[in-house]
């Protein structure tokens, strides 16, 4: 192999590492976080059209209407996930464990019949991957962690007796932490991201018998710094080692929600969601390098191709007396994932989920428990690079991932 081609592919690994401290496999299905309370969580977010407590700063603005005075939620949820890859010659490697701690707190307050506000911070987005630095495909990310945090003020706006407006800011900041071997050598990044968006809702209460609500949240144009180190390289490629700085572009999709409640009786209620995310936008990813010994790999293009994806999901709660209610849920998501630039990062290809949960209260108190089953569906590397670049080395499907999440939430109102 030229010495060209052995440089380019180090400059990609460390390039890739720069695109890593974006949260694009974060966001895509299967690493998306959108359990951001553990009454959510339970009902695969089927609170949409149902409101109800103070986490509907995160997922419907415009319910926080509905909810009388001041009121704190705050929990967290723990995630626990796994997934092995299988090779072309049967080689199996499974990912070592990773645990993820995602917190949420929200606050909201009614200033009058017409007007409320709240205040939130929750993850949108968490990703961990690590098959160590023996890993068996050849020039391929080991290792990834990804964490982030949002902070969200809303505004409500009752319009009528039966039409909620709501309009919401977001800020969110993502750290990443990646390793990639290639060629004999580690590139390392760490890197970090602020990212800014907004969302758009609705809420709708036909009758004592049926809601429904709508959530737009636009993209979020990341502009990405990260510092990267590329270590373990021998001559004639040592002059590759050392530490560089990068920079890149993301366009992350617009998601539409929509949803409907139905109330048979005032204690048992079913909510329908159905959610649209345009990941068409992310055709391609630009990623500056500076500093590289040679310049024509200062600038790299990766294709992604990747496609718009559907979440469904259905969910039922029941009030079963003053202090117990009993919650379930179900989803599906289709995968953005394009199999012919499918990676180790995100090894999935549409997913399962479904939760279960309980409700307590006791005078102004609340206490919520959630489980989260994630099945997540077979990825198949035959077409991709790492499908059929490295022969019998390579890759051949992602296999038994799914993950488990526990979440709590506390709740207090004035």
């Amino acid at each position: 192999m030229s010495l060209l081609k052995k440089a380019s592919g180090i400059a990609l690994a460390a390039a890739m590492a720069v695109s890593l401290s974006s949260p694009q496999y974060a966001h895509a299905e299967g690493f998306a976080l959108q359990d951001w309370s553990a009454r959510g969580a339970a009902l695969a977010g089927g609170v949409v059209a149902r409101g109800g407590d103070a986490a509907a700063v995160a997922y419907t603005p415009a319910a926080i209407t509905e909810l009388e005075g001041t009121r704190i939620l705050a929990g967290g949820e723990l995630i626990m996930h796994t997934n092995t890859i299988v090779g072309a010659s049967g080689q199996e490697q499974k990912s070592n464990s990773k645990n993820y701690f995602a917190p949420h707190g929200y606050i909201t307050h009614k200033f009058n019949d017409s007007l409320s506000f709240g205040f939130g911070g929750f993850s949108r987005f968490g990703l961990g991957n690590n098959y160590g630095p023996a890993f068996f495909v050849p020039n391929s990310v080991f290792n990834v962690e990804l964490i982030t945090y949002t902070v969200s003020p809303v505004l409500a706006w009752k319009v009528t007796d039966k039409l909620s407006l709501g309009v919401g800011l977001e800020l969110s900041y993502g750290d990443v932490d990646f390793n990639q071997k290639m060629y004999g050598a580690i590139a390392g990044m760490t890197g970090d991201a602020w990212s800014p968006a907004f969302s758009l809702s609705a809420h709708y209460r036909f009758n004592e018998k049926w809601k429904a609500g709508f959530v737009y949240r636009s993209h979020s144009d990341y502009d990405f710094d990260g510092d990267l180190t590329i270590s373990g390289a021998s001559a004639p490629l040592a002059m590759l080692n050392g530490g560089y700085a990068g920079d890149a572009k993301l366009y992350t999709p617009d998601s539409y929600t929509l949803a409907l409640a139905y109330y048979p009786i005032p204690t048992w209620s079913f909510e329908a969601q159905v959610q649209y995310n345009t990941w068409s936008r992310y055709s391609n990813l630009r990623i500056n390098v500076y500093g590289m010994p040679l310049p024509q790999l200062s600038n790299i293009t990766s294709i992604k191709n990747w496609n718009d994806t559907w979440f469904f999901s259905l969910s039922t709660e029941y009030q079963y007396n003053d202090w117990l209610t009993f919650r379930a849920g179900a989803s599906y998501e289709t995968s953005p994932v394009d199999e012919h630039f499918a990676d180790f990062i995100a090894p999935s290809n549409g997913r399962w989920k479904y939760g279960v949960g309980l409700g307590f209260a006791q005078d102004d108190w609340s206490l919520d428990l959630g489980y989260v089953y994630h099945d997540i569906c077979t990825l198949h590397y035959g077409h991709s690079e790492f499908g059929t670049r490295y022969g019998a080395l390579g890759a051949d499907h992602a296999t038994d991932a799914h993950a488990h999440t526990v979440s709590f939430s506390i709740g207090y109102k004035f």
